[in-house]
């Protein structure tokens, strides 16, 4: 691997405790708390969501107050305050946004209203997993094209895996797990090369961190008139994770059909509340990206100083090399109070979050402990849909998995018109291997009839998926 630690800027050569002045204006530290996490819903050390160290606006948090006295109140069915004030952010029409909870119904919505079965998408390789993992629930087949060798989306690549059979491409612009971003020329030649008849959605969730210069938002050709859906969401730079808001910027054809199956009433008065509130505080979006810039900062300085490849970042993260197992790295930072992300075909890679000034030097210090103890040969729990056997099978057969960390395991069987056929589990499993089986039946216990199924498994932002036959 080739070494990338070139920065955009001219970084200190001194230690983390150089760095300790740096703080931002106005905010000061915050304060520290020991390692480890002695209750649900403790949250420093929590490094593994990109989540905004801030928290909401206060303009946020004043407008969620005083919208709970409506609680009693149903909200506004199809957000159209919340969508018109989103719309006048972008100098869009109404119809040309669709608010939802979260970034995460706005893409289920999408791959609904583009893919079926049959169809197929291209994404990158690693990527934010959702759209896969909807389009396979959908039926449709996805094709990842990894990414360069300067972990770029490879759009050349992309442009040569298209056929007569692909509806959408999912882009992530910043990329996640990555953090980086497509540049503007390179972009510009790809969407102009496309056939019309392609979909293609940006997914811009860490817009607002970028600092480059070469790059731009893909709503630019929402406006000329390109087939082009654009994602957004409050949960990074506005802080508003917890309140789940999210959108879609498009045309008002595109926007009708992302819209046509969303159930009404489900972002709820507090969260447009808030979101509306967020929107109109400018300070608070500032001085998150300078505390991201500063994070970052730290983080760089403190990867240098341990001689630590990482990619440069254009988000509130960022991924460095290990240069051992990252899941043991991984396994041994949680052990000290910081949980990190590891995964994305990329074993030796962790991607950490920005936090607050403490949280940033108490990860480079405990890192550091750890790489100086070395390696002892441990075997860390991994992520993935490791095998299925027998496959074809007749009348049983055992999906072998393996999990990593706490959050909640869903193992779905699907057809392949994207029908759920049976949920072999959804719920917290111990990190490991795990032995699961299927007896070829659906969820009322009826026998389904022969034929191909897809099996998805996923954790966190973690989702994979194989096939399997029955044979009756």
């Amino acid at each position: 691997m080739t070494k990338n630690r070139v920065t955009r800027r001219e970084f200190m050569q001194a230690s983390i405790a150089g760095l300790s002045f740096m703080y931002l204006p106005g905010i000061g530290r915050l304060n520290a708390r020991p390692f480890g996490f002695t209750h649900y819903g403790e949250t420093y050390g929590r490094l593994c969501y990109n989540e905004n160290p801030l928290g909401p606006s206060p303009l946020a948090i004043e407008a969620m107050q005083e919208a709970t006295q409506r609680a009693h109140r149903y909200p506004d069915w199809f957000n159209g305050s919340l969508e018109n004030r989103i719309a006048s952010l972008h100098d869009m029409n109404a119809n040309n946004i669709c608010a939802g909870t979260g970034a995460t119904e706005i893409i289920r919505l999408i791959a609904d209203a583009f893919l079926s079965a049959g169809d197929e998408m291209i994404t990158a390789n690693p990527t934010y997993a959702q759209m896969a993992s909807e389009a396979t629930a959908n039926g449709a087949t996805v094709v990842h094209v990894p990414v360069g060798a300067d972990y770029v989306i490879d759009l050349d690549a992309i442009v040569k895996a298209i056929n007569g059979r692909t509806r959408l491409i999912s882009l992530v612009n910043p990329n996640n797990p990555q953090a980086t971003v497509i540049r503007k020329q390179a972009m510009e030649r790809f969407m102009y090369s496309l056939p019309s008849q392609i979909v293609v959605v940006v997914d811009e969730a860490y817009h607002n961190y970028v600092q480059t210069s070469d790059y731009e938002s893909c709503i630019r050709y929402i406006d000329e008139g390109l087939p082009v859906i654009v994602v957004r969401t409050f949960s990074k730079i506005y802080g508003l994770a917890g309140a789940r808001i999210g959108y879609s910027v498009a045309s008002g054809q595109f926007t009708a059909q992302i819209g046509s199956s969303q159930n009404f009433g489900m972002v709820s008065n507090v969260s447009q509340a808030a979101a509306q509130a967020a929107l109109d505080d400018e300070q608070h979006v500032i001085n998150t990206v300078t505390l991201n810039n500063q994070a970052k900062e730290i983080l760089i300085a403190g990867f240098e100083s341990l001689e630590l490849e990482y990619i440069p970042s254009e988000t509130n993260f960022m991924m460095f090399n290990t240069g051992t197992s990252g899941s043991m790295v991984a396994s041994r930072l949680a052990a000290k109070g910081y949980q990190v992300r590891v995964g994305w075909g990329m074993p030796q890679h962790i991607r950490v979050s920005t936090g607050t000034i403490e949280e940033m030097e108490g990860f480079i210090e405990a890192l550091g402990e750890i790489l100086r103890q070395g390696y002892d040969g441990e075997t860390p729990p991994t992520f993935g849909l490791n095998h299925i056997y027998p496959n074809p099978f007749s009348a049983q057969c055992t999906i072998r998995i393996s999990t990593m960390g706490n959050e909640k395991v869903s193992l779905t069987i699907y057809d392949t018109v994207g029908r759920k056929v049976q949920t072999l589990a959804n719920d917290v499993l111990e990190p490991g291997v795990h032995h699961i089986n299927w007896d070829g039946k659906d969820v009322h216990g009826r026998r389904v009839a022969s034929g191909v199924y897809i099996i998805n498994l996923m954790q966190g932002e973690f989702a994979t998926s194989g096939r399997i036959t029955l044979v009756r």
